[in-house]
């Protein structure tokens, strides 16, 4: 065992008395410190051997082999970074962190940098990271250098400058694409908001315009599968909208998921012993949620977007992320229509367990359950 393994082993049975008996804000400065030291601990620290998943769970999208249908999300690796780990580990692919123009230190309030909290019991997390990244160039640059594995495609995320929707904003998002794009990453992921209802015209319309001029300055040019990524609280009626748009405009799919901000909707589905850390991290930074809550909201928002996609026609894929956290999870999200999924908080979850097993054992049960349809 690794030490990497060894201290994710500890920390799962330390975290739940640390998440209920700390003062909250001991237990959020404790863990917004802990993660950022753990990701780099983490991809610094590959396994030694490398696992393949069976090959009966390989897809083909856009052309593409992706070697199964689990991957990380884009929160995981800010830097580019924990390319060679995700392969070993036996991912399906690769997403580097999601990116700005310009680099971001991320979000700091009451002394303490990247708010994070995790909440075990609940399988569930609150962060308020404020995209910390280092930039466009330097994440393209980074992927431009790395040795290519076979089957193992490279995806990039990329968004506005927070608080940014100018014409300049825009042209500087398209920049960055094509830097990507010469770094011959794979396939592409537009992290982008979403009016939370269909009545929201004004940022609906704004978000039309956007994907218009993108969809002519990059997605038809370059001819590189391209997706939109909407948040976990997206409305039906805003999604039965955006898939037909994309689809027409040439996109190749759209990611469904990330985290949430109906805080007191969530509530519930937190541990009662978790709820002080809770309420304490949604009253001092707000944040998003991850985790088991998003499991409901986001199968039906991929469900939604799967019936809008067939009627429309086309090769477009529904990618599902929130609330993946086993060989269950994935198989409910290709069953709602998925045909990718991916995951962070559930991994971390995982690995304190199964250690660089951790997609291993999910590949297992996986097959296990449905060895027929597990072929794509």
């Amino acid at each position: 065992m690794s030490l990497v393994e060894l201290l994710a082993r500890y920390d799962a049975v330390l975290r739940p008395a640390v998440v209920r008996f700390f003062p909250p804000r001991l237990a959020v400065a404790l863990y917004s410190w802990a993660r950022q030291f753990a990701l780099r601990m983490l991809a610094d620290s590959p396994p030694p051997m490398t696992l393949v998943p069976p090959p009966s769970l390989e897809r083909r999208l856009w052309g593409i082999r992706f070697r199964a249908p689990l991957f990380n999300a884009a929160g995981m690796f800010k830097h580019g970074e924990g390319y060679t780990l995700a392969y070993r580990q036996g991912a399906g692919a690769y997403l580097a962190g999601t990116t700005t123009s310009e680099p971001r230190m991320g979000n700091i309030r009451r002394g303490i940098a990247l708010p994070f909290v995790p909440y075990p019991r609940s399988g569930a997390a609150s962060n308020w990271l404020g995209l910390p990244n280092p930039g466009h160039r330097a994440v393209a640059a980074r992927i431009a250098r790395l040795e290519r594995y076979e089957a193992f495609p490279i995806g990039a995320s990329v968004a506005l400058d927070p608080g940014e929707c100018s014409p300049d904003a825009i042209e500087r998002l398209i920049e960055g694409l094509w830097l990507y794009h010469q770094a011959r990453t794979d396939f592409f992921e537009l992290n982008e908001s979403c009016p939370n209802t269909g009545d929201d015209r004004v940022g609906m319309d704004a978000l039309a315009e956007r994907l218009h001029i993108i969809a002519e300055r990059f997605v038809r040019p370059s001819r590189a599968p391209v997706l939109v990524k909407i948040s976990a609280d997206t409305e039906p009626e805003v999604v039965e909208q955006l898939v037909p748009l994309l689809i027409r405009l040439g996109y190749a799919g759209i990611t469904i998921g990330n985290t949430s901000t109906h805080y007191a909707r969530h509530r519930t589905a937190i541990a009662p012993a978790e709820r002080r850390a809770y309420d304490y991290f949604v009253r001092t930074f707000g944040g998003g949620i991850s985790g088991a809550p998003l499991c409901a909201s986001v199968s039906e928002a991929v469900r939604t977007a799967r019936r809008a996609a067939e009627a429309a026609g086309g090769e477009f894929h529904v990618i599902a992320v929130g609330g993946i956290a086993s060989a269950n999870d994935v198989r409910a999200a290709l069953d709602a229509g998925a045909t990718l999924a991916q995951w962070y908080t559930g991994y971390f979850d995982r690995f304190a367990r199964d250690g660089h097993r951790v997609y291993e054992r999910v590949w297992e049960h996986l097959c296990m359950q449905d060895p027929e349809t597990s072929s794509g």
